[in-house]
């Protein structure tokens, strides 16, 4: 094959269909098999029945050679009675007797010119051997012919006769010295497999050959087809899903395989896609109702302004103020939208090091009591706690909790931060004597843009995203927030963080 044919079938493999290719493979690798495999047997199948012709030859003659040496008398009845095999003939010779032993029934032995090669070898006489003369078949009458002669042991010859109708016959020639006499021992035996026969097997073989290679490639196409079910599932729901509809899944029925796992992954993906698109439909959603509020402010107010406010300067100072509150509403409202967005897209910077939680806690403390509200703040510190964080995050982290706790407390109320540890993490806690949440909102406030009773929030200002935020942050820390409230008793958040040393193996771990 030349390069160029070769590239070009390369190429052609390549970009073959998946299903073509494991047709081809599974039924070109079964084809192989099953050529190698024939052709083996084809080679072997006469060397293989030699090979079991041969040791039953050698264990006869080994049985004659012990019998003689024993100084037993040969008859042909006890040659009859030595033999393992019904099958193999032996013919033995006795120079000081004169004497032909065989073991078949009949007048004679069955190779009749066997007594003149016998007497020729055994007194030692040159001339012509009696067996390239060749052997004939005293019950037939047909002539076996030397076609292969080969010394298989000291003191023993092996030949393969063939006769005109192409059987083999398998003979061992030897000497044994009995206790005082000399034989001349000649066992053979006739080869099931002629030329014919293996003629015949070849073609039969070649022909369960062709049946099994075309039932290859029938079995090979069956069980890729099969094997890549799933794989068309998975393509047939990805051209159905759209933007539009992501309730498109696979059936999970079936065997416990790749193939599955596969499914599974596929239908685990889309539901996390489809859960994000439903969460973008309701970011989208609350942040155009939150803005659109704001902004129907502003144009009530300009419009009053471009009215009446010109000329009436009360009018003119309250719309100012109210402009001015919305616009910085709605900044922060787009900052915090900003911080979120990009913490979604894995934007945000977070720069984290070594950091005492009890000096971040201490400085958000201060901070609060400068702002002179009529609160009490308590600061608690049982442990001192290390953590590997950004210390930005932590206090903006630590400020949401605060200003919630603000909000929703009166003068008079207690605000309190508490750091400890335990054996695996430490946490800090921002608590209220405040109005508190009822159970059935705390699995909701962490949601953007939730708002707690609106009617009971009236007068209160915020975005709703403060907590989302919150949790993001704890969350991109690798820990955990916790809810304690009763409604007109207060509310406690408390956030769990690894402690540094096992914080910072944990980060390797997750880069890594």
């Amino acid at each position: 094959m030349s390069k160029k044919n070769k590239r070009s079938f390369l190429y052609g493999f390549r970009h073959m269909a998946i299903a073509r290719k494991i047709t081809l493979l599974y039924s070109g690798i079964f084809s192989i098999s099953l050529l190698v495999i024939s052709l083996f047997m084809t080679l072997n199948i006469t060397a293989i029945q030699q090979h079991i012709i041969r040791r039953e030859l050698t264990l006869t003659i080994s049985n004659i050679e012990a019998y003689l040496r024993d100084g037993k008398v040969l008859s042909n009845i006890a040659l009859r009675k030595l033999l393992d095999n019904k099958y193999v003939e032996v013919n033995v010779y006795s120079k000081e007797e004169q004497e032909y032993y065989f073991s078949h029934f009949g007048d004679g032995p069955l190779l009749v010119q066997l007594r003149q090669r016998s007497l020729a070898v055994l007194e030692e006489i040159d001339g012509p051997d009696p067996l390239t003369e060749g052997y004939a078949d005293a019950s037939k009458g047909d002539g076996f012919f030397i076609s292969e002669q080969k010394n298989n042991m000291e003191n023993c010859t092996e030949y393969i006769l063939e006769n005109g109708s192409r059987q083999q016959m398998m003979l061992l020639s030897t000497t044994i010295q009995g206790k005082d006499r000399l034989y001349r021992v000649e066992a053979y035996k006739l080869i099931g497999i002629n030329a014919s026969f293996l003629e015949g097997f070849i073609g039969k073989l070649a022909i369960i050959d062709f049946i099994g290679i075309f039932c290859a490639f029938l079995i090979g196409h069956y069980i890729s087809r099969r094997m890549l079910q799933p794989v068309e599932a998975i393509r047939s729901a990805a051209e159905r899903i759209t933007i539009e509809d992501l309730s498109q899944r696979i059936n999970t029925d079936g065997p416990e395989d790749e193939m599955k796992e596969l499914t599974v992954t596929f239908n685990s993906m889309i539901d996390r896609l489809e859960s994000s698109f439903q969460r973008q439909n309701q970011f989208i959603s609350d942040a155009s109702h939150e803005l659109r509020t704001p902004i129907s402010v502003i144009q009530g107010y300009a419009n009053l302004i471009n009215r009446w406010g010109k000329s009436d300067p009360a009018i003119l100072q309250e719309a100012i103020d109210s402009i001015l509150g919305e616009t910085e509403h709605m900044s922060a409202l787009i900052r915090q939208l900003l911080f979120l967005a990009k913490g979604d897209q894995n934007r945000m910077p977070v720069q984290k090091k070594l950091i005492s939680l009890n000096e971040i806690a201490g400085e958000m403390v201060k901070e609060l009591e400068i702002l002179e509200v009529d609160r009490r703040v308590l600061f608690e510190e049982k442990d001192s706690v290390a953590i590997w964080g950004d210390p930005d995050l932590i206090k903006q982290l630590l400020w949401i909790h605060a200003e919630n706790a603000l909000k929703y407390t009166q003068d008079g109320d207690t605000i309190t931060v508490r750091i400890w540890k335990d054996k695996k993490s430490g946490y800090v806690s921002v608590g209220d004597t405040g109005a508190g949440i009822a159970k059935k909102h705390i699995s909701k406030i962490f949601d953007r843009f939730y708002r707690v009773d609106p009617s009971r929030n009236k007068g209160i200002s915020g975005t709703g995203l403060g907590l989302s935020i919150a949790k993001w942050i704890v969350d991109c820390h690798f820990g955990h927030i916790t809810v304690e409230s009763e409604e007109g008793k207060g509310t406690t958040f408390t956030n769990a963080f690894a402690l540094s040393g096992k914080a910072k193996m944990d980060e390797k771990k997750r880069e890594a």
